[in-house]
């Protein structure tokens, strides 16, 4: 099993986005995921410059997965604020956290790693088209109440039996509104969440497990 913190400290950050930490933290959950040979992709809702894509793609390779890899960006930058999302954080500002596919594409090529599938889109217009047909793991960084509920929307009639969600920002004073959004998807979909967990600042969801799939 691929050591995860060597895995990270190896390689530079591309973006100052998230932390060495919370990188290990999402590899150590899809590890759990491969570890369980549960049938699916990998998605993440915000790429940006593909910080954590690069090493989640990496450790598809060192654990020779077959699995693909799913990235969503907007590639606009961030959306407006919503009521949900209150006033702190003033420095989260619509068009802020700019980047281009064009880029997260370079930054996989210069890293000599497997090409992602990469969708420019708002989350709200991501289609079942725009997906794969079953998902076992998925992060989600979109920073808004409404990005991550779109996240959600998009993607919940594809998770399977196992499947483990982890939301950045959810314990971040300064965005709210990830975790309202969160405690509500949670507590809507009660009967399939085995658990829900906060490391560091990241919300982790697991999915109840059915050995048929």
């Amino acid at each position: 099993m691929t050591d995860v913190d060597k895995l990270v400290n190896r390689y530079q950050l591309v973006s100052d986005q998230v932390s060495s930490a919370e990188v290990k933290i999402v590899l150590s959950q899809l590890q759990l995921v491969l570890a369980d040979s549960l049938s699916g992709d990998v998605v993440e809702f915000g790429c940006y410059k593909g910080t954590t894509s690069l090493f989640m793609m990496r450790l598809l390779v060192e654990e020779k997965s077959d699995k693909n890899l799913w990235l969503y960006d907007s590639f606009a930058g961030l959306p407006d604020k919503t009521a949900e999302d209150g006033t702190l954080g003033q420095e989260f500002q619509a068009g802020k956290l700019l980047t281009t596919k064009s880029e997260v594409l370079r930054n996989f090529a210069h890293a000599n790693l497997p090409r992602p599938k990469v969708k420019k889109a708002w989350f709200s217009d991501v289609t079942d088209n725009d997906l794969p047909d079953k998902i076992c793991f998925a992060y989600f960084d979109g920073d808004y109440y409404a990005s991550i509920r779109d996240s959600f929307a998009a993607t919940e009639n594809k998770f399977v039996p196992g499947t483990i969600i982890v939301i950045d920002d959810y314990d971040n004073d300064r965005l709210p509104g990830v975790r309202r959004v969160v405690d509500e998807w949670a507590r809507r979909n009660r009967t399939k969440v085995q658990s829900i967990r906060t490391q560091n600042s990241l919300a982790i969801i697991r999915l109840c497990y059915n050995s048929s799939n």
